[in-house]
């Protein structure tokens, strides 16, 4: 399924399982797209069934019994529990051998795997004032939810103490489970976003969609979901198939030349009752593009004007005459940290149209690539998706290059696109005039 690296996960994360609808099968199959040794453990309970998910499972009672680093132990995926607590099932190991743990999957370089909530294998959860017990030095939670649960009622049978869900989520009991509901506990500091360390990364996995034929009607939520979480996925783990995951990608326009061969500022340019560079902002929203950046140069003071009310942020560019990757490193330089990607417009391509970054957007959910053109005819069209793993390489760029000239350095996929005129671009007044109407 490529869990880890869809999820951006790191070889030495320290990783809490959370929520409901497949947290342990979760873990185990985290745990083999790892492909080299894992430690995994709870918090809370583990069923006896589950337990031979491990290629080897230890009860550790105090730190006297944890594994020496140099000690060589059988297989790759290596359980550590506490004792049972009750019939079927084990609890975790105490406090203090949970961070001789994290020491030692340090000391071995390795991941560290918690499930920390405990949901009788039911869909949905709402968290008891002790839950969900996650460790200090975890990194990463995944909080994950189970679609079986919705459209049903919300009752013992589907949701693990419906009385506490029932308050969360603002449903009297007995009433029908729908996504604004399960999207508002999710987002609750008292529910999906409880006891999750500060400055940890936040990912949120949507299992059992299978269950569900309607699943896409999250998509209305997404917004709303990445506000608070780095990453939303969509699965039927039961089946190993993560669909897709969705992560915020930034629009980047390119808006700092000096129009040497126009003649005036072409992010000026009146497009039928707004600037250019206004109309360039619009599309990049209206494709789901966000933030979005626009990287100023030239008539840096007149374009900052423009774009005063537009959603989107300026950042100057005061070496733009030294070329195009000086643009470029300033866009990407103002990214947050959480983006999945970016998307580059150039400002005198005004055809572009937000069909085409959904269509690349689309792509990247699916089956992501690090570079992501259309292809118009036989030709890599505009714009492109450039994944975050390619972030570095762009700002390394020199002179007046773009990101083109990593096309042959990174992994690419392309989309077809049929819509030729869309390519026009705007050099000179004659550009202009033809591009302006070549849509009446």
């Amino acid at each position: 399924m490529e869990l880890t690296r869809r999820f951006r996960l790191g070889t030495e994360d320290k990783i809490a399982l959370v929520g409901s609808g497949g947290k342990t099968t979760l873990m185990f199959q985290l745990a083999r797209d790892y492909g080299t040794r894992v430690i995994c453990t709870t918090t809370t309970h583990l069923s006896q069934d589950q337990l031979d998910q491990a290629d080897l499972h230890l009860v550790l009672n105090d730190l006297t019994d944890l594994p020496d680093p140099a000690e060589s132990l059988p297989g790759k995926v290596l359980l550590i529990t506490g004792p049972e607590v009750e019939s079927n099932r084990v609890g975790g190991p105490p406090t203090d051998v949970l961070d001789g743990l994290a020491r030692l999957a340090e000391s071995w370089h390795c991941p560290l795997l918690v499930e920390a909530d405990g949901a009788r294998q039911l869909p949905l959860k709402a968290p008891a004032d002790h839950e969900p017990p996650i460790p200090e030095f975890v990194d990463v939670v995944i909080t994950v939810i189970g679609l079986s649960g919705l459209g049903k009622p919300l009752c013992e049978h589907w949701v693990h103490r419906p009385e506490l869900y029932s308050r969360l989520v603002g449903l009297p009991v007995g009433d029908i489970l729908e996504s604004q509901h399960l999207v508002r506990g999710l987002v609750s500091p008292q529910g999906g976003l409880k006891n999750i360390p500060p400055g940890a990364r936040k990912i949120l996995l949507i299992n059992q969609i299978d269950s569900f034929p309607n699943w896409k009607a999250f998509y209305q939520h997404l917004d709303t979901l990445l506000e608070s979480y780095q990453a939303v996925g969509f699965s039927v783990l039961a089946d190993e198939m993560l669909l897709e995951v969705h992560e915020r990608i930034a629009g980047i326009v390119l808006a700092a030349g000096g129009s040497s061969r126009f003649g005036e500022p072409k992010q000026l340019l009146d497009w039928y009752g707004k600037p250019l560079v206004k109309h360039i902002v619009e599309i990049a929203v209206g494709g789901g593009l966000s933030p979005v950046v626009v990287v100023t140069g030239a008539d840096h003071d007149s374009v900052a004007e423009v774009l005063s009310t537009a959603p989107a942020a300026v950042v100057c560019n005061p070496g733009w005459a030294e070329g195009q990757s000086t643009s470029v490193k300033a866009g990407i330089e103002a990214l947050p940290g959480d983006v999945g990607g970016a998307v580059f417009l150039l400002v005198d391509q005004p055809l572009i149209p937000p069909e085409l970054i959904k269509k690349l957007l689309q792509a990247h959910q699916r089956a992501p690539s690090a570079i992501i053109i259309p292809r118009v005819g036989e030709r890599a069209g505009n714009p492109v998706l450039f994944d975050r793993e390619v972030f570095d390489s762009l700002k390394e760029l020199g002179g007046d290059r773009g990101g083109r000239a990593l096309f042959d350095s990174f992994p690419i996929r392309y989309i077809p696109w049929d819509d030729s005129d869309s390519q026009l671009d705007i050099d000179t007044p004659e550009d202009y005039q033809q591009v302006r109407f070549s849509r009446t």
